[in-house]
């Protein structure tokens, strides 16, 4: 019969196949004890035999066909070079064909059966290096160079390897969260071989808008690394890398980046140990970038040496929109070079000095910033140390001011004269925009209330404020520990300890949809449910304290800010009580040659005629 194409067949000599039918029916019973001792000496050497269907550099031959993994000589006693001719036959026997060179036709061969299988030489001829297919031969190139012929475009297996050559371990975090636009590394305590791995697959990716890597200490040299990466990136917008210890000298890269990168828009650097070394350039990065909308510099180490640079960019600057200096070094002459710089100030809309020394003068210049500016929206000057001398300075910027929405003057010195003029000062002025103004804690007397009531009806003006006091007097002479115990801070505090409560159980009964935050609604409603005595107005006031950035929501964070300061107030008013009570105790024992005794009349006496008789 004739072989087919696919089929891989060994010739019989075609006079031995027809003159002895008989011994072919022999063949076919003996071919399965050869094919299974065929396999089992193929089993022995681990290998398995395969012949190429080709013509190539070898001409190949109809083999055994088990396998496609050895290259086997075709010159050897049993595998011919040459094709089957037309008069050679082929018998095929459960998938594999054989050819038999015996002259006594298919039934013979016992011999070949039996002793040409126990010698691999007989068999296959002499075996070489070249007839096996190992593991060994692979392709170098794709082995030295992976990462050519890495298709992943995650970047995922590029972050792998980036690990195993940092020695570090992957995070499965980062791995699950590679494709999201908002990329979360919040306190992962990153070294920096985590954020060299982190710099690889971040070097192409394209789906993150959103860094954020607040409180990992990357320190100076992970902040190379990382603008390094992001410095021809042209998707991330922005970039949060508060309480990470970068310093003066390690900010500067981060500035260097920015004058290139074109589109990071909101930039947090707060809490990082920055000082006046960087203010140069913090100066050039704003009177060079025009897409820029936020800084935050908070609880950094500023001065007034690094003032004027911040002036002058504020008055060069027209595209940043919101700015934060709050809680900084800076002291009075510096206070009044950032009022110039605002008052002179064309683009921004939300700026914080909090926790800087203004001081008198600074007040002054600050009431004619706000007489003069005409984009500032939102403006908080919390601890800013303003005396009530400041007050018509103030008034007259409100008076003239028709733009500003939202003023915090909390936890100052106006008193409620002050605060008093000030308003007075809004109601007189018709195209004011005010919405809010936060007094703090300031007493005010009853014109004020009354002048309250008035614009709450008129304006929805919302004022925050501690209450109407009976005198002036009564309020200054009050026990600053009574004070203290009637914050509404304080209320909440001793709520919490006697329903044995921690402040994270307040914070998850009071997030009901697990959002890790809580809307001013959800607080209010949460407060009022618990049962704690406190007044409208007192929550009020403790909501827009905890709420520190002003985004209409109050998440952990702040709410443990909040708690820290109130046990810090804890501690400044137990100080002072007791040191008013040593200088009263000093006051009455005291005696004008400076000389100390017993301040009862018998007792002086006594001592006189003491000194007498000696």
């Amino acid at each position: 019969m004739e072989p087919m194409e696919s089929q891989r067949s060994v010739g019989f000599d075609e006079q031995s196949l027809s003159s002895q039918s008989s011994d072919q029916s022999k063949s076919k019973e003996k071919k399965p004890k050869r094919f299974k001792k065929i396999v089992r000496k193929i089993s022995e050497r681990s290998q398995i035999v395969t012949l190429e269907n080709s013509n190539k550099d070898k001409a190949s031959g109809p083999f055994f066909n088990l396998s496609r993994d050895l290259d086997v000589d075709p010159h050897n006693d049993v595998v011919e070079n040459s094709a089957v001719s037309d008069k050679e036959s082929s018998v095929t026997l459960e998938g594999c064909e054989y050819k038999d060179d015996d002259d006594d036709g298919g039934g013979g061969g016992d011999d070949l059966y039996e002793s040409d299988l126990d010698n691999d030489e007989d068999l296959y001829g002499e075996v070489q290096d070249s007839d096996y297919d190992t593991d060994l031969d692979i392709n170098t190139h794709k082995w030295i160079y992976p990462e050519k012929y890495d298709h992943d475009s995650t970047g995922v297996s590029k972050y792998k390897r980036a690990c195993d050559d940092e020695g570090v371990k992957p995070i499965r975090f980062f791995i699950r969260h590679i494709q999201d636009v908002d990329l979360n590394l919040k306190h992962h305590g990153l070294s920096t071989a985590d954020l060299r791995a982190l710099s690889a697959p971040l070097e192409t990716n394209t789906t993150i808008e959103t860094i954020d890597l607040e409180g990992n200490w990357i320190m100076s040299e992970g902040t190379f690394l990382l603008c390094k990466v992001l410095r021809e990136n042209v998707f991330v917008t922005h970039l949060n890398l508060a309480e990470n210890k970068i310093d003066s000298e390690g900010v500067k890269p981060v500035c260097a980046l920015l004058m290139d990168n074109r589109s990071i828009e909101y930039l947090n650097l707060s809490g990082n140990d920055i000082g006046d070394h960087a203010a140069e350039s913090f100066f050039e990065l704003l009177t060079t970038n025009a897409v820029l909308k936020s800084l935050n510099l908070r609880h950094n180490k500023f001065e007034d040496g690094s003032a004027h640079y911040f002036r002058d960019a504020m008055m060069e600057n027209e595209t940043l929109q919101v700015l934060d200096l709050s809680w900084n070094c800076f002291m009075c002459k510096g206070c009044v070079k950032l009022a110039q710089g605002l008052k002179e100030n064309v683009g921004l809309k939300e700026c914080s000095f909090a926790m800087n020394g203004f001081g008198l003068e600074g007040g002054k210049k600050l009431g004619e910033a706000l007489m003069n500016n005409r984009t500032l929206l939102r403006l908080d000057a919390s601890y800013c140390r303003l005396p009530k001398e400041a007050a018509p300075e103030l008034a007259h910027g409100f008076h003239h001011n028709d733009i500003l929405e939202y003023f915090d003057m909390s936890n100052n010195f106006i008193q409620d004269d002050g605060a008093y003029e000030i308003l007075s000062a809004i109601d007189q002025n018709e195209s004011s925009s005010l919405k809010l103004l936060h007094l703090g804690t300031t007493i005010v007397h009853d014109e004020f209330k009354n002048l309250e009531e008035k614009l709450k009806a008129e304006r929805g003006l919302q004022i925050i404020h501690g209450g109407v006091g009976y005198s002036f007097v009564k309020v200054r002479e009050m026990n600053p520990m009574e004070a203290f115990l009637r914050d509404p801070m304080t209320k909440l505090k001793t709520w919490v300890e006697e329903a044995g409560y921690r402040m994270v159980d307040l914070f998850r009964q009071l997030d009901r949809d697990n959002s890790q935050s809580v809307s001013h609604e959800e607080f209010r409603k949460g407060i009022r449910k618990s049962g704690i005595a406190i007044t409208e107005q007192q929550l009020d006031i403790l909501i827009h304290r905890l709420d520190s950035d002003w985004d209409g929501e109050i998440d952990f964070k702040e709410l443990l800010a909040g708690d820290k300061h109130h046990r810090k107030v804890k501690r400044d008013v137990q100080k002072l009580i007791q040191e008013q009570e040593t200088r009263a105790k000093e006051r009455r024992q005291s005696v004008p040659g400076g000389k100390f005794a017993i301040i009862a009349e018998g007792a002086v006496r006594k001592v006189a005629r003491k000194s007498i008789a000696y």
